[in-house]
């Protein structure tokens, strides 16, 4: 029998769910919306072969520029390089046809590195994740006439428009993440200055630990003091809350980013994460 490629959407979702639980092998993105609600989406495939689930992909768009490989779950058979190229193929086709021009993915582990390299993923940038002890001395405030509140989900609208304006399109979010984001953050906050929104960050909790999940400035307002006070504001949060460090993520090339977190007393932790992005044809 011929292995079939079918969306995921058409498949029994209780046998994918299981498949997404218990996989042998397993590749997942960083991600604020779950696996199991990405089977849902319009590029998630299911590699079928002798009545059983073989491997499942998602290559679900962020935007209209950028889409990211959320996850990819393989049987243990040694075919998943196969299983792999084949519902690439599959996705790539459909972005194309939806005029998406890239898709991304981060590599964790240097299989995937070798697998994603092998089906014509190139390098793009890396991940560096830093962190400073929550209790360390601070510096003063950056921007007093500055005002910082927490944000509420009719904030959303205007949190999209701060982000889309600050990103390049790989590191955008879109509607739905923005929300998911939201959600799973305990500390959001905007800053206004003359009344508007010109930036804002989202930062989650785990136990004795704090992450700045996002940070984003207007690019008129860039260079003046609006993200350091926004982060300096996230800092005391953590502090006040009993964390004991505090990390974030930014890119290896974004120096303006690398520069402020540094003044904040941030330091490397860690391995850097490779980002890759594989060109599609037609998109």
């Amino acid at each position: 029998m011929v292995p079939q490629i079918l969306p995921a959407s058409v498949y029994p979702r209780a046998e994918l769910s299981s498949f997404l639980n218990f996989a042998p092998l397993s590749y997942s993105n960083l991600d604020w919306i779950s696996n199991h609600e990405r089977l849902e989406g319009q590029f998630c495939y299911a590699l079928i072969d002798e009545d059983q689930v073989k491997a499942l992909i998602s290559c679900e768009p962020e935007n209209r520029s950028a889409a990211w490989l959320r996850f990819f779950l393989s049987q243990s058979d040694g075919k998943h390089a196969v299983y792999f190229h084949s519902l690439l193929e599959r996705a790539l086709a459909d972005l194309s046809a939806a005029g998406i021009p890239n898709l991304y993915a981060l590599s964790f582990k240097n299989w995937q590195e070798e697998l994603f390299a092998n089906s014509g993923f190139a390098a793009f940038t890396r991940i560096i994740t830093l962190t400073r002890p929550a209790g360390a001395e601070l510096p003063a405030d950056l921007h007093p006439g500055l005002s910082i509140r927490q944000i509420t989900a009719e904030d959303l609208p205007g949190i999209e428009a701060v982000d889309h304006a600050a990103f390049s399109a790989p590191w955008q979010l879109n509607t739905a993440t923005l929300q998911a984001a939201f959600r799973a953050c305990s500390y959001s906050t905007a800053a206004i200055l003359d009344g508007k929104m010109v930036g804002y960050q989202m930062s989650a909790a785990s136990f004795n630990t704090y992450h700045l999940a996002r940070l984003a400035v207007l690019p008129q307002t860039q260079q003046q003091g609006v993200g350091s006070s926004l982060a300096l504001d996230t800092i005391r949060e953590a502090n006040a809350r009993g964390s004991t460090e505090i990390s974030v993520n930014t890119q290896t090339d974004n120096a303006s980013s690398l520069k402020l977190y540094a003044r904040l007393g941030f330091q490397q932790e860690g391995r850097l994460i490779p980002v890759l992005v594989r060109t599609v044809e037609g998109g």
